[in-house]
Formats: C-alpha cells, sequence, structure tokens
C-alpha cells in the first residue's frame, strides 16, 4: 500500500470549533463588507441625484460656477488621498529601524 493509499483510506480530520468559528467568522465578515459597500453606493447615487444645483465658488485670485456635486467628490477624493499619504508618512517614519 502506498503513502498516498493510506492517507486516503484514513477519515477525514474533524474542524475544531475554533475553525469552524473562524471560517464562518470570515464569511459574515464578507457579508457586512458587501451590505457596506451597497448602502455607499446607494448613498452615493443619492448625493448626486440630490446635489445638482449651480453654486459660486470664491478663489483668492477669481470665482467660477460649478455644480455642487462636483465640489463634494473633488474635496471626498482630496480627502481620501490626503489620508491615504499621511498614513503612509507616519507608518514610515515609525517604524522600526533594522540593527545594521
Amino acid at each position: 500500500m502506498s503513502e498516498e493509499e493510506r492517507e486516503s483510506a484514513l477519515p477525514p480530520e474533524e474542524e475544531s470549533r475554533l475553525q469552524r468559528s473562524l471560517r464562518y467568522g470570515h464569511r459574515t465578515g464578507l457579508y457586512v463588507a458587501l451590505a457596506f459597500g451597497i448602502a455607499a453606493a446607494v448613498l452615493l447615487i443619492l448625493l448626486i441625484a440630490r446635489n445638482t444645483r449651480q453654486v459660486k465658488v470664491d478663489y483668492v485670485l477669481g470665482s467660477t460656477q460649478t455644480r455642487l456635486i462636483w465640489l463634494v467628490i473633488i474635496s471626498a477624493i482630496t480627502g481620501w488621498v490626503l489620508g491615504i499619504v499621511t498614513a503612509f508618512l507616519i507608518r514610515r517614519r515609525t517604524r522600526w529601524r533594522r540593527a545594521a
């Protein structure tokens, strides 16, 4: 009898409670993330639908007319990018130095 036949003849290992709860917990986390993603998409669609009027934007050197939704989207993207850059810089500066 070869090694592979012996391994296939053994009964399958039973999953422990911890392993099963980790597997189901991961699946639950995926469902929660999916629900949050769908809710965020619905809120974004509602935000776009409700903010279509034009507003005057005053700069230091002038002013312009633009739709309110563009201001909201540009502000959100700018804040997201600045958050990523800030997190990267903080992680880089607080990382443990390796001994040379």
